[in-house]
């Protein structure tokens, strides 16, 4: 319990505005293009992979939210399948409860609370959830991951707490307070996609055109580490085995629509 409230003393008092924009100010800074060949380095970044060359990024944010090669993310093709909207880490994949609500290391989150809607948030009653996590080496788009139309998008929270392992076991409950994105997607199956926003960087920048798209269409892009949280109505998708804490790319099939 005191190494609980000593991060969250500490997440907060480095958690304001200023220093989130002292922040976004270096990335977006000439200066930090010096920081571009360091981080490839320590973070093991596969820089063949990347679009650009990384001389013609001008400063670490650009470098951050870099496209890549058209075929470095085969997408799944299988008319039923269901796609991993993002590289990263699938760190949960479990239950929800009849009374709207699943567990992330021993803490209990509420549906309703995460979404903003408590209508909306029965439908989900028996359903399952995924958590993917995306640490800074990742490529940090996000890709439609089914056939969809965007039916309704809007943004929740404000502060962001980290949303690494460490974060979600010490946190304060912090994917229901985060800033975050809710999009409710329709296609073969009803599902929720939600973007949550990292510490002191929430900007999550949508960049697709038209609200019908399709499996792999680029949805937006996070600046700075991120999560990526999946809701499931009770018995549309049959998951792939094993994957709790399988390092996943965009593109590669973790569930079957049924």
């Amino acid at each position: 319990m005191v190494k609980k409230k000593i991060f969250q003393l500490c997440v907060e008092l480095t958690n304001g505005e200023l220093s989130s924009k002292a922040l976004k100010k270096l990335t977006k800074s000439n200066l930090s293009r010096l920081m571009i060949q360091p981080f490839a380095k320590v973070y093991d970044i596969d820089t063949d992979e990347i679009l650009d060359e990384l001389d013609d990024f001008r400063n670490l944010n650009e470098f951050f939210i870099r496209k890549l090669h058209p075929n470095a993310r085969p997408i799944d093709k299988k008319e039923d399948s269901f796609v991993s909207p993002t590289d990263g880490v699938i760190s949960e994949v479990g239950h929800i409860s009849e009374n709207s609500t699943f567990i992330v290391k021993n803490q209990v989150y509420n549906v309703k609370t995460l979404v903003g809607d408590k209508e909306f948030a029965d439908k989900y009653k028996g359903g399952t959830y995924i958590i993917i996590y995306l640490s800074p080496k990742n490529y940090h788009r996000i890709h439609f991951p089914l056939n969809s139309q965007v039916k309704e998008v809007y943004s929740l929270g404000k502060y962001s707490y980290p949303v690494n392992k460490l974060g979600l076991e010490l946190g304060d409950n912090i994917l229901s307070y985060n800033y975050r994105q809710v999009y409710k997607l329709s296609g073969k199956i009803n599902y929720t996609l939600i973007p949550v926003g990292a510490q002191n960087v929430n900007s999550i920048i949508p960049t697709y055109e038209s609200i019908y798209v399709k499996k792999g269409d680029e949805l937006g892009y996070f600046e700075f580490g991120s999560t990526v949280v999946l809701l499931f109505e009770k018995d549309n998708i049959l998951l792939e085995e094993n994957l709790e804490n399988k390092v996943i790319k965009m593109g590669e099939k973790i569930a079957t629509v049924l």
